[in-house]
């Protein structure tokens, strides 16, 4: 396996033969760091459409079920879609979520009673579940009014009122807690004529085919990708220039190389139709996203310089400015968390899929540190001897030699001297700042990985 396929960092290939492109001269235009000023550059009308249709059907789809979702996101994406994309903002998959109702269901009748919701306590521990509560819940819930709660009201329910806390506690039960207010997924729809240049680009034909089996991307198509991308950035609260950025983010080249359009062709028509500052991170992102694994590449480089990486759409090396890396960073969380399936309870391999990610945790948005967070949740009892001692095995068992890439990243696992075993040994002592003796979560997002080279 490549270093792409095990990592389940890319997007899918399309059913047509990549374009062939010539090497362009020159570099990509100067980065701007001006990012947060240009977040209110989108004011153009807004409509909502049915995916692949694209009738203009006003605020709702009329052949839509009515979920606990948002008007506008049923009218971007289809109900399963779009409920799709409240999993990625919950933490939660449908099958999490089909667990719990089935421990609720205390006499196995395939439905929930009052009584039974009180069951629902040990799963939010930060609630108080009083009569008056039970019965809000009951009522909230129980949309057909049949003093029952079925399994599809349930999940309806949860995926936009509860969010994931992390791993089960010492009884095994998984912590949750409740919304303020309930999620709504793509609250304001999308711009005009940010829904025509998607039509143009015929993204909605292109199926997203996944080969490993802990993508979840099976039977969606890329608009569907790049639209949820979208949504889950703009909840994440993302400038809108990072938002439209990850609605095209793999529009020039997919992980796997192909690619959807010409990029040079395309890359003057979206500066004029996107803006300098949004093309440039859609042509960044190939690029950074195949280093996302390297030494010196996106997610593992010190924070706080430029950086350099292999420019993957035009060869050479291609800068990555300080500036832009926070909105690259995102977009490759955000690529990724909305492919990954969400039960994967390995806690070795959610280790490793955690300290990919924590050097950069301190540049990320808040709900992208959340989103990585849960990997360590869910990484109790695991080390990083054993990401190592996984990952060698699986070479061995494949008969290979491990590839100079990935023994350069495996070394970040090895004792001594691996950045990430010098973490895991040291913590304690250089991440405490307040001498608690305990390392909570700031601190562990503030904590220079650096140092375990000093």
């Amino acid at each position: 396996k490549s270093l792409v396929d095990l990592n389940h960092r890319f997007d899918t290939a399309a059913e047509k033969p990549p374009v062939e492109s010539q090497p362009a001269a020159g570099t990509p235009g100067s980065a701007s760091a001006c990012l947060a000023a240009a977040a209110g550059a989108f004011v153009q009308p807004q409509r909502a459409y049915h995916p692949r249709t694209r009738s203009n059907v006003g605020r709702r789809v009329s052949s839509a079920v009515v979920v606990p979702a948002s008007p506008s996101a049923l009218s971007v994406l289809t109900e399963d879609q779009s409920l799709h994309t409240a999993e990625r903002l919950a933490g939660m998959s449908r099958g999490e979520i089909q667990h719990i109702f089935e421990d609720l269901d205390a006499d196995g009748s395939g439905t929930i009673d009052v009584a039974e919701l009180d069951l629902l306590a040990k799963y939010f521990p930060g609630e108080t579940f009083t009569p008056e509560l039970r019965k809000n819940l009951m009522r909230e819930i129980d949309t057909d009014g049949s003093n029952d709660i079925d399994a599809e009201e349930f999940y309806k329910w949860m995926v936009v009122n509860a969010k994931s806390e992390g791993s089960a506690n010492e009884e095994g039960t998984k912590k949750m807690k409740m919304r303020m207010e309930r999620l709504e997924v793509g609250k304001g729809g999308i711009d005009d004529h940010l829904m025509d240049l998607l039509e143009e680009l015929g993204v909605g034909a292109v199926v997203q085919k996944v080969t490993h089996p802990l993508h979840s991307a099976f039977g969606r198509t890329l608009y569907d990708h790049f639209v949820s991308c979208y949504l889950i950035s703009k909840e994440w609260g993302n400038p809108e220039v990072v938002n439209v950025a990850n609605l095209f983010h793999a529009l020039y080249q997919r992980g796997d190389g192909m690619r959807a359009v010409d990029f040079e062709e395309y890359r003057p028509k979206l500066q004029e139709k996107l803006g300098k500052d949004v093309e440039q991170l859609i042509y960044l992102f190939p690029s950074s996203h195949k280093s996302a694994l390297l030494a010196d590449g996106l997610l593992m480089a010190p924070v706080g310089d430029d950086i350099q990486v292999p420019n993957v759409l035009e060869g050479g090396m291609v800068t990555i400015p300080k500036e832009l890396r926070p909105a690259l960073v995102d977009m490759e969380v955000i690529n990724s968390h909305d492919q990954h399936v969400l039960e994967n309870s390995n806690p070795v391999h959610n280790l490793w899929s955690f300290y990919q990610h924590a050097t950069v945790l301190k540049i990320m948005s808040d709900g992208a540190k959340e989103a990585i967070h849960e990997y360590q949740k869910r990484a109790v009892g695991a080390t990083v001897a054993d990401v190592l001692e996984w990952h060698e095995g699986r070479f061995a068992e494949a008969g290979g030699e491990v590839p100079k890439l990935w023994k350069e990243h495996l070394d970040l696992f090895r004792a001594p001297g691996g950045k990430f075993v010098c973490a895991e040994e040291s913590l304690q002592i250089l991440a405490d700042k307040d001498g608690d003796g305990k390392i909570d979560w700031d601190e562990f997002v503030n904590f220079d990985f650096e140092q375990c080279f000093v």
